[in-house]
């Protein structure tokens, strides 16, 4: 007869920290994940993608009904059907980094239809093409910045000076102080293409800047719904998530905005006739940007369209205070780090 030798089975993995059987990646006793650091780095590096972007099938699921169908994915998230979606941070995060940086693209390029900056020409050929003196800039020529004649700021004779700021984080100061005037006295007094190249940069720095002022106010903003649908009794969270998928649609409207700026002005110069369409669907765009999160509002909070309408004004008002004064913010910040 012949016999057959059966190798003992191999014993189970256990976790290297606590001991305990594993069933699967996470140690169900202490939650120790299976895999550490000390693996290729590309498997590090792809787990890094993973963990920050959530680039993978759920992208397009995501996608398409945060763009055209107002407040499906919160309330999906509200009743626990969450595996199929982008999870609403990594969202708002991934649209914001892509959306300001193709905007920066299109201002650095000049091309496309969303952002553009041109100067008017001076009258006279000589006053366009010669630099106007600095004496005709009365803030911010000669390495001063006066108001009604009156010198507040100059790097040798006047710096600013805070005692309570140590020596290195006054020169910072400074230098950034000195870099606006710069910037303003080339947009004040400059030739055309010095008051374009200065305007171009600070709308580049103005976008850099962008997604930390938006990161700011998404929580002020998730505070004005709790403040505005107080007697629904949601958790503070749960106007987070409202928030953040609120403003991922914002951020992939300008993604869209973009993209049809830059098609149409490739396809009409090949096609003509799509640039009525191209056009209706630019307009249609911007339209659809103030309509969505009305809809939105009126589908997740489940308030009649009188109520509905009247809160969305009163946040809009107070939301568009707090965008104006995050974007004088970063005017100031784009302007001192040019």
């Amino acid at each position: 007869m012949e016999s057959t030798y059966a190798p003992p089975p191999l014993p189970p993995p256990v976790c290297g920290n606590c001991g305990t059987p594993l069933c699967g990646r996470y140690c169900h006793a202490c939650g120790q994940p299976v895999t550490g650091l000390v693996r290729h780095f590309g498997s590090v590096l792809g787990d890094v993608l993973d963990s920050l972007f959530n680039i993978d099938s759920r992208v397009p699921h995501t996608l398409l009904p945060l763009y055209l169908r107002p407040g499906r994915l919160t309330l999906d998230y509200f009743v626990g059907k969450r595996a199929r979606y982008v999870t609403p941070f990594r969202l708002v995060f991934f649209l914001a980094i892509v959306a300001f940086f193709a905007i920066q693209l299109v201002v650095r390029t000049g091309h496309g239809q969303v952002v553009q900056f041109q100067v008017p020409p001076a009258a006279g050929t000589a006053a366009s093409t010669a630099p106007v003196a600095d004496a005709h800039d009365r803030h911010f020529a000669n390495g001063d910045i006066k108001f009604n004649d009156k010198l507040v700021w100059n790097r040798q004779t006047r710096p600013m000076h805070a005692r309570w700021l140590p020596d290195f984080a006054d020169d910072w100061l400074n230098d950034a102080i000195e870099n606006a005037r710069n910037n303003l006295h080339h947009m004040n007094s400059g030739v055309p293409a010095e008051q374009q190249a200065a305007a171009q940069r600070l709308a580049v720095g103005v976008f850099a800047v962008a997604p930390q002022v938006l990161f700011v106010l998404l929580p002020v903003f998730a505070l004005l719904l709790k403040i505005f649908y107080i007697f629904k009794r949601r958790l503070y969270m749960e106007h987070l998530i409202v928030a953040m998928h609120s403003h991922a649609f914002v951020m992939l409207s300008l993604l869209v905005l973009v993209g049809l700026g830059l098609l149409r002005g490739w396809v009409v110069a090949h096609a003509a006739w799509l640039d009525m369409p191209l056009r209706l669907l630019y307009v249609a765009a911007w339209i659809w940007l103030p309509v969505y999160p009305l809809l939105m509002q009126k589908r997740v909070y489940r308030q009649g369209w009188f109520m509905t309408s009247l809160k969305y004004a009163c946040i809009g008002f107070c939301y568009s205070m707090l965008i104006g004064f995050g974007t004088a913010l970063a005017l100031l910040i784009s302007l001192g780090s040019m």
